[in-house]
């Protein structure tokens, strides 16, 4: 009982970091199922509301312009978007209904998003659930590319652990104020080698930015934009 308490521990702590304001997001795109990381069932979560915000590295930007990409969206997941447009990044609700923090020390949340290359149809997406652990830290799905679904676990951006066991979420509409520590992740061997096929040439590297995660957490149900 005690590992289990320790991993359940160490595994709120991303959560708190999945735990994020949002911008106006796009429209979405409905999940076919969520067969691998589902949260329907209820279970543990470190906070009752809030949302995750997911912000791409400008390097990533830069590189979905420069080849002609296109992003969506499964629900819950919707996209940031600028003012002109421009895809920033994702974000997802957590909370009683939206996350689940299992023995396991995974962190599943339901939907996902895509990404498609429009002059040659190439495309990857996440579209039943994904995952954030600490132990090995990263984040985790079963992808589907170019219409092959990985029938196991990937490990698709990694993290530094200690910085997410000390990162501090700050509490908006809840009555206090906080700062956050932005939580970084880093492209995977996995991911750097499947973009590096698809588009034909070493465009990413493993170890490079991906996204940063930084997260707020609400306590009351009301004024949760």
């Amino acid at each position: 009982m005690r590992i289990k308490r320790l991993l359940v521990s160490l595994a709120a702590a991303p959560a708190l970091l999945l735990s994020v304001s949002t911008a106006p997001a796009s429209a979405d795109t409905p999940a076919p199922g969520q067969e691998y990381c589902s949260s329907t069932g209820g279970g543990l979560y470190f906070s009752p509301f809030g949302k995750a915000d997911v912000m791409w590295a400008p390097h990533i930007r830069q590189l979905v312009q420069q080849f002609g990409a296109t992003w969506d969206a499964f629900k819950p997941v919707t996209r940031i978007l600028s003012q002109a447009g421009e895809d920033l990044g994702i974000t997802m609700p957590i909370g009683m209904q939206h996350d689940s923090i299992g023995f396991d020390g995974r962190i599943c949340y339901p939907g996902g998003f895509s990404i498609t290359q429009t002059s040659t149809g190439k495309h990857a997406r996440i579209d039943d659930g994904f995952a954030v652990r600490i132990f090995p830290c990263g984040a985790f799905a079963k992808p589907v590319i170019n219409g092959v679904r990985w029938t196991k676990e990937v490990q698709l951006a990694s993290c530094f652990a200690p910085e997410v066991l000390v990162s501090v979420a700050g509490i908006k509409d809840g009555g206090l104020g906080g700062g956050v520590t932005p939580w970084h992740f880093n492209v995977s061997p996995f991911l750097a080698e499947q973009v590096n096929q698809i588009l034909g040439q070493p465009v990413l590297k493993a170890g490079e930015p991906l996204f940063t995660l930084a997260p707020v957490l609400k306590f009351l149900p009301f004024r949760a934009s």
